[in-house]
């Protein structure tokens, strides 16, 4: 999933570093997310970057305070039956940052089993 959030009330939350692992973490939690690794950067005279390296894949953040707006992207590997796990986080995301609701981008990744092995061929066969 790739969103962006826009119009940001909660300007405390946009801010604060530990307020932002405590958003991560709990997204992680919930979703029984296994996180590897944090890397964070506070930018200066304001924003935030987190990444969260995930068994899964990733997390990432990035803030921009002086234009009320934040970048997230939450990329898995596993399978969902639908969007809902994904829309269940943006709810999440624009609750608890106090934001207009938008609409996020949910994109789906990889070649299937199926198609990996053709595109294989084809890249094979072109030298």
């Amino acid at each position: 999933m790739v969103c962006d959030l826009a119009n940001i009330r909660n300007m405390s939350h946009l801010e604060s570093m530990e307020s932002m692992h405590r958003l991560l973490d709990d997204i992680c939690a919930r979703y029984d997310f296994t996180v590897l690794g944090k890397m964070e950067h506070r930018f200066e005279p304001q924003g935030l970057s987190i990444i969260y390296m995930l068994s899964e894949s990733h997390i990432s953040i990035h803030t921009f305070p002086e234009q009320r707006y934040l970048a997230l992207d939450v990329y898995t590997c596993r399978n969902y039956e639908d969007d809902s796990v994904y829309m269940e986080i943006y709810k999440t995301l624009v609750k608890w940052f106090q934001c207009d609701f938008g609409e996020p981008v949910i994109v789906s990744r990889g070649i299937p089993l199926a198609s990996a092995s053709s595109a294989k061929k084809m890249v094979t066969d072109s030298y």
